[in-house]
This record gives structure tokens, sequence and C-alpha cells, in this order.
């Protein structure tokens, strides 16, 4: 019997789970989920003859340590086997779901007709056209990109129930969502963003968004995968994060993972055996329990693909790479390098990092990401792309004593002729009319624009 985060059943099956229930009570670490989630109180006991007393029912029951006043699941639990609990559990809890999912396979025919097919309901949008309601995103870029800026106003927007974000349309009927941020990391380097977001959106009551609740890192506070060479503690496992998800009465359909490095300890990012369990394990979890879960990740060495193994990638539902816009702009760019069930998306967010010195009205030491209008991010790119003065002037110089190809000018100036420096540089001064093009392929010339001032003067 699997966990879910909600069991919709009627009272007549209610009754007969229950009944179920203590016929396998030694099924300890489905039941005490189900036994709150079929409406029965589990009482707290003090004393061992109180457990057995109704575990002879076949009811479970919390045994509270004198000691430290925490309270353990029963039935018949003694202190002194709590690690060994655990692991039967554990052990116990994996068997139970591999016979499930096995008798499941055997029961049912998989095989589906063109008929069926065509009864396959469309893709269910988070955001429409570009996340899907259920499955795993991953998003990657380099730092001060804003990632976790991003991620956090896609994720308060959802939940506030706000009709966009970053421009576009959220399926969420203007009704605030549910939602989990596991920030590693997390801290008041965390708290100071949230604290920006809702200064930032005034019309925002803080209400809407009591569905969102954050596991800080910053508290000591974590969430592993038992996957790698370091084996997690149960206590940090995602079995007792579902407990608490059930405990606060949430039904999250959005998981952030920030970072995905942090979820699976010691695990090798150069490994596709390693890095694509993780994501397969994350994606299962997504699927199986119908959130979106979307881990935050780095970039590598080249600054365009996600940092570690390459079959990363083929496990992502949707996968999107944030770039900064210039040096030192604050400006970024994020651009959706898959989709699945569409084409590659061509359109891409660009934002500005804005805090207190960009917005003197924004009395919070966080920040937000601001979107930029199209005239800005036109603006921006091309700023970014600029040529130094330098650069501009040995093309014009080379141009004007007959240097006309782009082989020509790289010899002139000492410059691989297939730099990307060079081809920028080019085009950038074609659109800012300092020099033409004419011709293609072998026969591609340029001269200086007649609105250019002579190399001399420049």
């Amino acid at each position: 019997m699997s966990t879910n985060w909600n069991i919709p059943t009627t009272t007549d099956q209610k009754h007969s789970l229950q009944q179920d229930l203590r016929n396998r009570s030694n099924s300890r670490i489905c039941t005490q989920i189900l036994w709150k989630t079929l409406g029965f109180d589990i009482p707290v006991v003090e004393t061992m003859e109180e457990v057995s007393a109704l575990g002879d029912k076949g009811l479970p029951s919390y045994l509270k340590d004198p000691a430290t006043g925490l309270t353990q699941f029963g039935p018949a639990l003694l202190w002194d086997d709590h690690t060994n609990y655990l692991a039967e559990l554990k052990t116990e809890f994996l068997k139970a779901q591999s016979e499930e999912e096995d008798a499941d396979l055997r029961a049912q025919n998989r095989l589906k007709s063109v008929t069926d097919m065509l009864k396959t309901p469309e893709i269910d949008w988070l955001v429409q056209d570009k996340i899907h309601r259920s499955g795993l995103f991953q998003i990657f870029g380099a730092s001060y990109t804003g990632k976790t800026l991003l991620i956090l106003d896609l994720t308060m927007s959802w939940c506030a129930g706000l009709p966009e974000w970053q421009g576009y349309k959220l399926n969420n009927d203007g009704k605030p969502q549910d939602a989990v941020y596991v920030a590693a990391e997390g801290g008041a380097a965390l708290s100071v963003h949230v604290d920006a977001w809702l200064k930032y959106h005034k019309d925002v009551d803080p209400s809407r968004l009591n569905g969102l609740l954050f596991l800080d890192g910053g508290e000591g506070h974590h969430m592993f995968l038992g996957i790698g060479k370091e084996q997690p503690d149960p206590e940090d496992g995602f079995m007792r994060l579902a407990r608490e998800i059930n405990e606060a009465e949430i039904n999250p359909s959005l998981v952030v993972f920030d970072t995905q490095i942090d979820l699976a300890p010691g695990i090798d990012e150069n490994s596709n055996t390693d890095m694509v369990g993780v994501l397969r394990e994350v994606k299962r979890l997504g699927d199986s329990l119908g959130f979106m879960a979307i881990v935050v990740h780095h970039t590598g060495h080249d600054g365009n693909k996600a940092r570690g193994a390459s079959g990363m990638m083929g496990k992502c539902d949707v996968q999107a790479k944030l770039t900064s816009i210039g040096e030192r702009s604050g400006k970024a760019k994020l651009e959706w390098t898959k989709v699945k069930g569409r084409a590659q998306p061509e359109d891409t967010i660009s934002y500005k990092i804005s805090g207190y010195k960009e917005l003197d009205w924004l009395d919070s030491e966080g920040a937000v990401c601001v979107p930029l209008s199209k005239l800005e991010q036109a603006y921006a790119v091309q700023e970014a792309t600029r040529p130094t003065d330098e650069l501009q002037r040995n093309i014009m110089n080379a141009i004007n004593i007959g240097k006309t190809s782009s082989r020509a000018i790289a010899e002139e100036i000492g410059i691989n002729k297939d730099s990307p420096k060079l081809r920028e540089a080019l085009v950038w001064m074609q659109e800012a009319n300092l020099i033409t093009k004419t011709g293609s392929g072998p026969k591609t010339a340029y001269s200086l624009s007649a609105m250019s001032v002579s190399p001399s003067e420049y």
C-alpha cells in the first residue's frame, strides 16, 4: 500500500480500510499516515502497557519518551530497538511497494489501441505550453543569474493564484495553490527574498500564501534521497517529508529542490548512473504523487550546458538555461532547452535582479526579478555583445587599408578568423551602421559605412 498526499474514499471504504489496517498492523510505515488520513486520532501514551493494550486491538499509538518529551509511533515499540525498527520498516515498505507494483503489472493489460490513444487527454500545464502539471523541470545557470530568485518568483506567483508569471499564463484558475520549497541553504539569505517578493507584490494578501511551506536548510533541516554512496538517515528521507506534508494538510502541486546536488550527498556529478538515478527518482515522485518537481542546478565549465553527466536532459520533461546579459549588469535571460510534447520554444524570459538600490521604494534587503520590456531586452543584448572600442578601431583600420574579407581582417588584427569575438563584433558593427556587408560565403566583403567616422577620428 503506497503513500499518497491524499486518499479519497467513501465512508464504507474508510471503515473497510481501517479494519484492514488493524489486520495488518505491522505495516507501520504506511499505517501512520493512513490512520490520520482516515480520521483516526492516534493517542499519545506513556507506558508500554498502554501501547501493548492498544496493539492487542490492532490499534496504533504514540509512546512518549519521558527523557526527551519526543513521541514514537507504535504499537509495541521499544526505544532501544529504534534503529532496527527503522531498518525493518524501510525493508517492509519497499517489499510491500514492490509486491503491489508487481501485482498491478500482472493484473493490467498494458497494450492500447489507436482508439485508446486518441482518448489520451491533452497535456495538462502548470505554466501554459512551458511547464507541465507534473513530472520534472530542471533549471540550470551560472552563479548570480538569479536561479533561486526566478524559481521563488514562480513558486510564490503560483501559490498566490496570480494569473501570470513573467508574462506566461499560470493555470491556477486564480486560486491559491499548495507548494513545498526544499531550500538546502535557506536561512536569512532566502527569507529576505520572500520578504522582498511580498513588498514588491503589494496587492497580494500574505494569507493567499498559506499553502506554501519551506524546509529550511539554514536551520539544519534537510531532505535526502536514498541514492549514492552515503545513505541518509531515514529521518532525513522523503518519507518523513511526505508525513510532514500530510500533517500540514496541504496537497502540493509544486515541490522545489534547491539545489539538485544537495539531494544525494556523495554522488558523482559526472556519472550518468548517479545523476540520472537522482533525476529518475525525483521524476518518479512527481509523476506518482502528481506534482511538478523543480530541481535547481548549475552550469558546467562552458556555461552552456548543465553541470555534470550528459544523460540528465533525457530524464527531464522540461529544461531551461539561465545566462547573464552582460557582465555584472544584474540582467539575465531564461531560454527553454526542452519542453516535452512541444517544439523547443524560441521565446525567452529576460529580467533584471532588482533590490532597493534599483527600486528605492522597496523597503527590503532582498531582491526580485523585474521583467525587461522588449526595448530593454534589445538594448541589454546589444550592450552585452558590444565589442571594445579598440577592437572596433582595429577592424575599421583593417577595412580602410583594403582588408575587406573576414579572413583578411582577422589576419591584419591578429585574431582567429573563426573567433566568436570577431564574428559578434562584425555583426554588432553592422547593426550599429559602422560597416556594411556585401555578398555571402567566399565573396563576403566589408566596407566602411557612409555614416561611420574615419578610423583616424574614431
